[in-house]
């Protein structure tokens, strides 16, 4: 959902999701939930998601008092702009809504906007659902996604979705019930700003007595989504309670807890003492254990990991010595040994999932079958070495965050194969904070890329990390013109097969040079008491409210 390459949304997603502490395992679903369900039957859409014990299971339309869900970690703010944490989001998406939602399957959907339209490249013109209020009783209108999208856009505010307006030109109500956003240039992604993961609406009155307050425990959260927070204490817990004048189909989960539990021990005894009803985004180790004591679902969450390579700094400004380290990584033992086959070894950087409706799946897998496969091969990979410039070994450093155990696993497994051809690569585990400062600034040639896409549009990764002009995210420093073109022309072009073709093209092109390694798609895992079960899993089933899917196991 970035507006331009030079963006800052790549980093920030990094922040975000795995700031939470989360293993690659967590959900950007938790962004948000996937469609609503309106009474109109205008946001319908099907899981594709891969299923664990019990997914098998229907649920009852029966209510259920309260429910308990124990989250990771823990959050010191409701308000996504100032701490956009996966976790703030997952709260924030219960009580707020946007003008677009998103399939299961991931294709762009009606919220807060019954239907939006593009009269020209750069222009977007929302029309509004009409019969709206917030929980506090106002009416939503026109003029509060005005509000909302000012309050992001105000340098005075801070707001850390700001990048993501920094191309819009205007924003306005052009009608009782329509917005119409104009750009400074065409964005073929911009729609996407307009899913949760770029908008949560508030009212103008409510945006304006809380400046600088809002999401706090005296504050807490105002808008027009499923649930209401009543309460917030950080570092402890939120409770909502349903909001039964919401315009969609009423939830299930008349009051809903969710707390902030750590320590993966103490997550699986609150389950199986009956203290919680079940647990978001375990790890692949975590999940294996409540298996026994829980119905677990894995869904797709079209999360990558992959090695990132400084083509601007030596040794890995050499194709030789990039392939050598491709050949020398047994990314099948990884997805096996230490994601226990809870992913798939990626081809390229953006999932299968992700290209929505920009070409078929068929058309997705001819094509990722296009790009090169370089395979587990340790005499492929010193004969490559033997080529290069670094032909007698060298030593280098890779750095993983300490919220992501199995990255250092993966670490450890390749030192020890490229031990094997005389390369010596030295594992550190470091904060997250230090982690996220060392992407991009150069000081580490080696480093992992682990990002949570929120969109069902392979240009989220393709533009920011293989396009020479974004400097921000640029932890590559991968310039190839015949990329940059295709690149640009899927961002400014306005016909879909335009735009899957340029951008499949770019995607095999950068395959070749190796500017990546991707080393594999991961899946969430998602925990219930038996007697619950979660609807519509699917690869984008945790973009929108959650919670109203939880139903009574039938």
């Amino acid at each position: 959902m970035t507006s331009e390459p030079g963006g800052d949304f790549s980093r920030r997603r990094l922040l975000r999701l795995a700031g939470a502490g989360m293993g690659v395992l967590a959900a950007s679903g938790v962004l948000a939930a996937c469609a609503p369900q309106p009474a109109d039957g205008s946001a319908e859409g099907g899981g594709t998601g891969t299923k664990g014990s019990g997914a098998e299971a229907q649920g009852a339309d029966v209510p259920i008092d309260q429910l308990t869900i124990a989250l990771p970690s823990s959050i010191s703010t409701l308000d996504v702009g100032r701490e956009s944490g996966v976790l703030n989001y997952m709260v924030a998406v219960l009580a707020q809504e946007s003008l677009l939602s998103v399939a299961p399957s991931g294709e762009l959907k009606p919220g807060l906007a019954t239907s939006w339209k593009q009269p020209d490249a750069r222009t977007y013109v929302y029309t509004l659902r009409r019969g709206v209020t917030f929980t506090d009783g106002t009416p939503f209108t026109a003029d509060d996604v005005v509000a909302s999208i000012e309050a992001i856009r105000d340098p005075k505010n801070g707001s850390a979705l700001s990048y993501a307006y920094a191309g819009v030109q205007s924003v306005k109500s052009t009608g009782d019930h329509e917005v119409t956003i104009r750009l400074k240039a065409p964005d073929a992604m911009f729609a996407w700003t307009t899913t949760a993961g770029g908008l949560l609406i508030s009212s103008r009155a409510f945006l304006t007595r809380n400046r600088g307050k809002i999401g706090t425990a005296a504050t807490l959260l105002l808008g027009t989504g499923p649930y209401k927070v009543t309460e917030f204490a950080a570092d402890d817990h939120v409770l909502l309670e349903r909001n039964d004048a919401w315009w969609g189909e009423k939830p299930a989960i008349q009051k809903l807890k969710l707390s902030f539990v750590p320590d993966a021990g103490t997550r699986l005894v609150a389950m199986k003492s009956g203290a919680v009803d079940g647990a978001l985004n375990l790890a692949s180790d975590e999940a294996r254990g409540w298996e026994s004591a829980a119905r677990v679902t894995y869904t797709g969450d079209r999360s990558v990991v992959s090695l990132a390579f400084d083509t601007a700094e030596a040794p890995f400004d050499d194709l030789h010595v990039r392939r050598a380290v491709a050949h020398a990584t047994d990314r099948e033992g990884m997805v096996k040994g230490i994601l226990h086959g809870k992913a798939e070894v990626a081809a390229a950087l953006p999932s299968r999932d992700m290209w929505g409706d920009l070409m078929s799946a068929d058309e997705v897998r001819s094509g990722y079958d296009a790009i090169p496969a370089l395979p587990f091969d340790m005499e492929a990979a010193r004969k490559e070495l033997a080529k290069s410039s670094a032909k007698d070994g060298f030593t280098a450093e890779l750095h993983y965050p300490n919220s992501g155990p199995q990255l250092g696993k993966a670490a450890l497994a390749l030192a020890a194969s490229l031990k094997k051809i005389g390369i010596t690569l030295n594992v550190k585990e470091i904060t997250l904070e230090q982690w996220v400062a060392e992407l991009g600034s150069g000081k580490q040639p080696l480093q992992f890329l682990w990002y949570f896409p929120v969109t069902g549009d392979p240009a989220e990764l393709a533009d920011p990390y293989l396009h020479a002009a974004a400097t921000a995210t640029d932890i590559a420093h991968y310039d190839n013109g015949a990329v940059n073109t295709a690149l640009d022309t899927a961002k400014s072009a306005t016909d879909r097969d335009v735009r899957g073709r340029e951008l499949m093209k770019a995607l095999q092109t950068a395959g070749a040079d190796l500017p990546y390694l991707p080393l594999w798609w991961a899946q969430t895992a998602t925990a219930l008491a038996k007697d619950f079960v979660l609807l519509e899993q699917g690869p984008f089933a945790f973009i929108g409210p959650w919670a109203t899917r939880i139903r009574k196991a039938a």
